[in-house]
């Protein structure tokens, strides 16, 4: 079951779990005596889902985190606005982040280190990346692709490359 599947499952145990609550206490409230109005049952449940959604909508990101490696570091955050979730135009949802597992850095041949980089995007399968650092010239190159300069305020090769020689880069900067 994909990302949305069990987000949906979860939106609508929640919609079940808070119906059976506020029938048991709109019932025991007008057994008191209390005439309610019909409406605050749907209204309760909508609610409690919208509630459900938006809280997972922003916790997403703390709980990916919390599973990865105890010493991996979130090099970067992208956030996302959403149009079926007016709210995230004013404080924007975390959605991926790139991460690195200081475990997977080995070196290379000279000042060249190579370190796989953990792509995780919500609602999608995670990629691990394997890069290449050279810590001498200050370069980058991706799994089968091509040497590009680092730029200067690259996180992973300031966390890969910290302490090398390093062009007079400041790496122990983490951004």
């Amino acid at each position: 079951m994909t990302g949305v599947g069990v987000e949906l499952l979860g939106v609508i145990a929640v919609g079940i779990g808070m119906a059976a609550l506020l029938y048991a206490g709109l019932h025991a409230l007008r057994k008191a005596g209390l005439d309610l109005p019909r409406w605050l049952l749907p209204a309760g449940i909508g609610l409690a889902m919208i509630g459900y959604s938006v809280w997972n909508d922003y916790a997403w990101f703390g709980r990916a985190v919390g599973r990865l490696p105890a010493d991996a570091q979130v090099l970067l955050v992208g956030r996302d606005s959403q149009p079926w979730a007016p709210w995230t135009y004013l404080v924007p949802v975390e959605v991926r982040f790139a991460a690195l597992d200081p475990a997977t850095i080995s070196a290379g041949e000279g000042a060249v280190r190579q370190a796989q980089i953990m792509l995780v995007e919500r609602r999608d399968q995670t990629l691990v990346v394997p890069q290449e650092f050279d810590c001498g010239r200050g370069m980058i190159r991706p799994a089968r692709g091509e040497w590009t300069e680092a730029g200067p305020e690259d996180p992973a090769y300031a966390a890969v490359c910290q302490g090398e020689g390093d062009n007079g880069r400041n790496s122990g900067d983490r951004g």
